[in-house]
């Protein structure tokens, strides 16, 4: 997902028109939520349910996509474990972090102006209020996904992402056990690559979501074994947002939720145009995300580990 790096064999082989499928993606998944925060409140819930299905689709296919695009990268790039992990927390956690703070900043707002965040009774599917558990956030950040909660009712998206960093962990244990030249390494590795195995079938393979949405990385993962080169399809957009629209998206929908639809729902095209709005929002923080959080990360990352274009 990193746009700041040209990166010729990329654009070459296809592969940077995955940045315009992610977008995609992220708009389905965005547009979902739109339809889940703004129009089922009012009674309209007979699309609910396609709409939902659409969004799921789209979230495993981005497993599928990451999975892909990170064995491409665990094969291209074998320096080890550590380095992989730091380039994923530096393309991770800074846009992360702001939307953490955008959370904050809302709810300090909301709260200022004396707006109640409950979910008012008569929303129908819309039950979520604008709470948040910071301490459980902050621990699932200190162990990339293991402990505590990133997602919460101010930002149900994130359950999605403390997956996929649970399946980077996974994937680079294995890439560093394959690729390691130390004996010493590749037994160290393999330890540590069936401890947290163990740890995940106990914790999270019980839940059908989770469970496939580590099989759509592994599938991700099995393909790029095969898949050197993609034929050029569509084009590949000049900034990539997708990253920071699926995670910026929803606090933002909420806050617009209890601002406008207390005390009395609006009618539905109030509704419409709140959605329009509340993504038009969302595009435009997610571009200034990109131009200036993740440029930020590009220049203090770069000179250190990064030698190739990488995507999230």
């Amino acid at each position: 997902m990193d746009f700041h790096i040209e990166d010729p064999a990329r654009k070459s082989s296809g592969w940077a028109q995955l940045d315009t499928v992610r977008l995609v993606l992220s708009s389905v998944v965005v547009i979902s939520h739109a339809n889940y925060v703004f129009i089922t409140p009012l009674g309209y819930i007979l699309l609910f349910p396609f709409i939902q299905w659409c969004a799921w689709l789209a979230v495993l296919a981005f497993f599928v996509l990451s999975g892909l695009v990170i064995g491409r990268a665990l094969n291209r790039k074998r320096d080890g474990f550590f380095a992989f992990t730091v380039r994923r927390i530096g393309r991770i956690y800074p846009a992360l972090i702001a939307s953490f703070i955008l959370v904050i900043a809302l709810d300090v707002w909301l709260e200022f102006a004396g707006i109640s965040t409950q979910a008012p009774s008569d929303a129908g599917p819309m039950v979520y209020g604008f709470s948040y558990d910071l301490k459980s956030a902050l621990s699932s950040l200190a162990t990339f996904g293991f402990l505590g909660r990133l997602d919460s009712d101010s930002n149900a998206a994130l359950w999605s992402l403390a997956i996929e960093m649970r399946c980077y962990v996974v994937a680079g244990l294995l890439a560093q056990m394959i690729f390691a030249r130390s004996i010493f390494i590749q037994v160290l590795s393999a330890a540590a690559l069936l401890y947290v195995l163990n740890k995940l079938l106990l914790q999270d393979l019980l839940d059908r979501r989770t469970a496939l949405s580590y099989f759509a990385f592994g599938c991700g993962i099995a393909l790029s074994l095969f898949v050197k080169r993609i034929p050029t399809i569509i084009p590949a957009v000049r900034v990539d947002i997708s990253y920071s629209l699926f995670i910026f998206h929803f606090p933002i929908m909420m806050a617009a939720f209890f601002v406008f639809y207390q005390p009395a729902l609006p009618s539905i095209w109030q509704a419409l145009y709140l959605s329009i709005l509340s993504i038009m929002v969302s595009v435009t923080l997610s571009l200034a995300s990109a131009l200036s959080i993740e440029k930020l990360r590009f220049h203090t990352n770069a000179q250190s580990i990064s030698a190739t274009r990488e995507v999230y």
